[in-house]
């Protein structure tokens, strides 16, 4: 057996050639008991992950806020951005391919500047988002997968964001006290930074949806 699918994690169903395998199935068992194992099953999982999706290029930061806190029963998170998951504005995802789909308007920072971009997260438990606790997330890469990222801005603090698409219609602002405090979160971190949310997550359908602010704007298109 090899070193990534030895230790007790692996005896609960956390094997990451198992998480390999989930990417098509959805049917991932891994839960972890504490928070030092859900971190060293991300390790050993990132690794097969490289063989799908490239490299490592960033990271993200998720589960930051006190209801999201609340719901998934702990946070903050952080997890790996791969090369493969980076997509460029105007790009198709497909629902089908998803879990449970979600659509998240956030901020990308990477080589000194930011950027508007749309985070669609998927956990390969094959289930829905509210069957999950924060270890299960971190475990599974914080769930990462695609980011799409729109156009370079500069950010202001209270300037509003709008997300509109089929049957969404949303208003947030961004917050640069909370966007610092994630960029220290990520300070130990490479590559770029995928900031945490600026307006509510959303359930997408069929269809294009666009985030504006400061002037630029991120664009998906689902399918």
């Amino acid at each position: 057996m090899s070193d990534l699918a030895t230790g007790n994690a692996a005896l609960k169903g956390c094997d990451p050639f198992e998480w390999k395998r989930a990417l098509e199935e959805k049917n991932w068992k891994c839960e972890p008991e504490n928070l030092e194992e859900a971190l060293e099953v991300q390790r050993k999982v990132a690794e097969v992950a490289k063989e799908v999706w490239g490299p490592v290029t960033g990271w993200k930061v998720g589960l930051t806020g006190e209801e999201s806190k609340r719901k998934f029963g702990g946070g903050p998170i952080t997890g790996p951005l791969f090369r493969d998951g980076l997509l460029g504005n105007g790009s198709s995802v497909e629902l089908a391919k998803l879990s449970d789909p979600l659509a998240e308007p956030e901020i990308f920072f990477c080589d000194g500047s930011f950027f508007l971009a749309i985070e669609i997260p998927d956990n390969r438990y094959g289930k829905r988002w509210d069957e999950l606790n924060w270890l299960m997330l971190l475990a599974d890469l914080a769930a990462s997968n695609k980011v799409v990222v729109g156009k370079e801005v500069e950010l202001r603090d209270g300037e509003e964001v709008r997300v509109s698409g089929p049957g969404v219609n949303l208003v947030g602002r961004i917050d640069m006290k909370r966007i610092n405090a994630n960029v220290e979160l990520l300070k130990d971190k490479e590559g770029c930074l995928l900031l945490g949310t600026v307006a509510d997550p959303f359930k997408p359908t069929a269809g294009e949806y666009v985030m504006e602010c400061c002037g630029g704007r991120a664009t998906v298109k689902f399918i």
